[in-house]
């Protein structure tokens, strides 16, 4: 190695000397490992211990009432399937309004994708009937 280091910063190519480091080993005192900190706020429930919930007696039967029909058969034979009809031909309407799709002649071959209808009974705070849901939605997608 050469002794000098060129400067290429300056047109005349002056060499210049090189300046040695001498890096020297520090030695740090040992330390002792910290120890954390404990937070010293107190901490509270969210919900107050003296809080107590009454159970109304229009809640009692929520838990118990029947289930939305899960396919369109049990739809029809329920005694709410003129609802259910309702609900799903408001669901045929927003669609069309919302231009959801486009009918086009399926290519020979293909296989046309399945779709299914799910049924819910939407509620108020009470448990009281609000209103039948309907929705149409494509099968075989996550």
């Amino acid at each position: 190695p050469s002794d000098f280091v060129q400067d290429t910063t300056n047109q005349d190519n002056v060499e210049l000397p090189m300046q040695e480091i001498v890096l020297e080993e520090q030695t740090l005192p040992p330390q002792e490992p910290m120890s954390l900190r404990k937070s010293t706020r107190e901490r509270r429930s969210a919900i107050p211990d003296d809080y107590i919930v009454f159970l109304q007696e229009h809640e009692v039967g929520i838990g118990l009432m029947e289930d939305d029909p899960i396919n369109f058969r049990q739809a029809m034979g329920s005694s709410n399937s003129q609802k259910w009809i309702d609900a799903m031909n408001e669901e045929i309407k927003s669609m069309r309004d919302n231009d959801v799709w486009d009918l086009v002649p399926l290519p020979e071959g293909a296989k046309p994708i399945g779709c299914k209808w799910i049924f819910k009974t939407k509620r108020d705070l009470k448990g009281d009937v609000e209103r039948f849901k309907a929705r149409l939605v494509a099968k075989g997608f996550t």
